[in-house]
């Protein structure tokens, strides 16, 4: 339940800032970070525009791709949510919402990077001042990027340091011991090995390394977030994300569930695609 209204906190402040009803002004002091802002990325929201889609999604990803539950679906008003575990990630399919402006039509779109921080509040509200980043703030334990060289579009970045994050973490540790020691899976999914974000221009991408510092990209455009997790960024017309690849056991294990379940896309340089039409448009890889 803190899960799901830590959701809702996100998607609340997004919609008010439609509005312009939550605002900060910048400080006049600020601090260059010693470490990254950014201590893992949480949760990757899923958006759907149908209700009848956000099911479809939900049991994709939890029969078809064999991901364990982080929490069942529930219903708030006309919206649907539910969040599944992906190794060292959560994929929160949720909506559908009236109040953004989307960039392009779908059934299901990666949307929001939810990030956690080991940062107070107020410290990582020192350094977006610095580097005179937008941003709402919601107490001491929430922040949402308002900046429209890195948010926006078919986007958006929050920032959070829960009271009840360890407890969290430890539900986190239990699902993942469960993932490691499924025999069942003929799927094979470890955890989610990059997530690739597209940026417009030069300028977006001075931004991100802005946000990420002192942590820096290599050189195919890439951050390692952890050790298990990379963001990769590439060249698009809109601000997004573009889809996830999955570190898999057994490529070719994979390869034959995928084709024996009618997921099979392409193949390519060592990784397979699902096809997106049975992904609800979903851009989902495979790899070792």
């Amino acid at each position: 339940m803190d899960r799901i209204i830590l959701s809702l906190f996100w998607l609340g402040i997004f919609a008010n800032s439609l509005t312009g009803e939550i605002g900060i002004s910048p400080s006049e002091t600020g601090i260059q970070p010693e470490k990254s802002l950014f201590s893992r990325l949480h949760t990757l929201s899923i958006h759907i525009k149908d209700p009848a889609v956000h099911d479809s999604v939900f049991h994709f990803l939890k029969d078809k791709l064999q991901l364990p539950v982080y929490y069942p679906p529930m219903a708030l008003g006309d919206r649907k949510y539910a969040g599944i575990f992906a190794g060292n990630l959560v994929l929160e399919p949720c909506g559908p919402y009236t109040q953004f402006n989307y960039k392009t039509d779908f059934k299901a779109i990666f949307f929001g990077l939810n990030f956690e921080t080991d940062d107070s509040i107020s410290s990582v509200v020192k350094v977006l001042d610095h580097l005179n980043m937008k941003f709402e703030i919601h107490g001491d334990e929430y922040i949402y990027l308002t900046d429209n060289e890195v948010s926006g579009e078919n986007t958006f970045i929050g920032i959070s340091n829960r009271k009840e994050k360890e407890k969290d973490h430890s539900k986190l540790d239990s699902l993942r011991s469960a993932m490691n020691s499924n025999l069942e899976s003929d799927l094979g999914i470890e955890y989610v090995k990059e997530v690739q974000i597209g940026y417009p221009g030069n300028k977006n991408l001075e931004r991100w390394k802005d946000l990420i510092y002192p942590s820096d990209l290599d050189k195919s455009k890439a951050w390692h977030v952890s050790n298990s997790l990379n963001i990769g960024f590439v060249l698009s017309k809109i601000k997004e994300v573009k889809g996830i690849t999955f570190k898999v056991k057994s490529l070719e294990k994979a390869k034959m569930y995928a084709k024996e379940n009618g997921l099979f896309g392409t193949e390519y340089n060592g990784a397979i695609a699902i096809d997106p039409k049975k992904s609800f448009g979903l851009s989902i890889c495979f790899t070792e």
